[in-house]
């Protein structure tokens, strides 16, 4: 028997029982409804119990919708999901070396604009500046998007900065502490980093074929599920909420506020969303250190352009720096 058509069947059964939780729905509705026999039927209401899903069934071979499994499942992230292209194609997979790798190998064979690929982990995540992003299974959201943007190569750093806005806003939807960005692309929850993006470019001389995002969200960690040289600098919405939460519903929620700003972003750049990055901007303001290429350069932030450059005042006068790793002086 094909398992890619039981799989595909598994959503339809999935889909319908779904639209009516509360009714119970015959084998042979459901056989004559998806037009395939009782027995198909079957083995993909068990192939749906195997991912996790709660499907009852009652003595007289009924069926209904009991409950989803918070897994990043393709059939999940669609279904409810608000937006018109982020994420309409998904490649989910169970584990991975990294989502902006395969992001990267897709966007080269044409994938289409706005895919999504998500894992319930990775074993080689990437964070900046060659760093380990930990990624441990069904904890996190760990996701790359795959966009094709019109836009000149120089000004692609500007979307590692509107990305962290939409993810920074996500987040503040569900936590009452306070979340900051810390330039170019970390967010923080409660002084702690919660969230990181890493953008990479493949470009011609003067155009950009295509922008892989990727976003790593630490979700339902616990302090112990961080390796020791990162707990007093990681942290996540459960360690700091005291409560698990929902991971598909917050992906969601995520890519429809960056399908919002990205829209807005290719139509006028960062100065369209500069008021929201002034606000959660964790380095304006304050006496800074920056660390790049081997120099290191101090002074205080004043300002992140409409190019996503870091503004510094400094002993040698005002700078403008568009890379680097920044450290508030305290």
């Amino acid at each position: 028997m094909n398992s890619a058509f039981l799989n595909a069947l598994s959503d339809q059964v999935l889909a319908l029982l779904r639209a009516q939780p509360s009714r119970w729905f015959t084998l042979a509705e459901l056989s004559t409804r998806l037009g395939c026999l009782k027995s198909d039927i079957l083995f993909a209401v068990n192939i749906s119990r195997q991912a996790g899903y709660g499907v009852e069934s009652d003595r007289q071979g009924r069926y209904r919708f009991i409950s989803a499994p918070d897994l990043l499942l393709t059939s999940e992230i669609l279904h409810g999901l608000k937006t018109k292209v982020i994420g309409r194609t998904v490649y989910a997979y169970q584990s991975v070396q990294s989502t902006n790798l395969i992001g990267s190998q897709l966007a080269d064979a044409n994938a289409p604009h706005g895919s999504i690929v998500v894992a319930e982990s990775q074993t080689k995540g990437r964070g900046r500046l060659g760093r380990l992003w930990h990624s441990p299974e069904g904890k996190g959201i760990y996701f790359s998007i795959i966009l094709y943007p019109d836009l000149d190569p120089a000004s692609a750093p500007g979307l590692s900065i509107m990305t962290a806005v939409s993810v920074a806003e996500t987040i503040a939807l569900y936590v009452s502490k306070k979340v900051t960005i810390k330039w170019p692309n970390d967010c923080l929850l409660n002084g702690r980093k919660v969230a990181g993006i890493l953008t990479e470019l493949s470009a011609d001389v003067g155009k950009t074929r295509h922008v892989v995002v990727g976003v790593g969200i630490n979700v339902n960690h616990t302090r112990r599920d961080f390796p020791a040289e990162i707990t007093k600098t990681a942290t996540s919405l459960k360690a700091e909420m005291k409560k698990d939460f929902p991971r598909v519903k917050l992906l969601q929620q995520l890519l429809f506020q960056f399908e919002k700003d990205y829209l807005r972003f290719q139509k006028g750049g960062l100065a369209v969303l500069r008021e929201r990055i002034l606000k959660y901007s964790h380095v304006i303001g304050k006496q800074v250190r920056l660390d790049m290429s081997g120099e290191r350069i101090a002074g205080k932030a004043l300002d992140i352009d409409d190019h996503g450059n870091l503004v510094l005042k400094t002993a040698d006068g005002i700078r403008r720096f568009n890379a680097g790793e920044v450290t508030v002086v305290k």
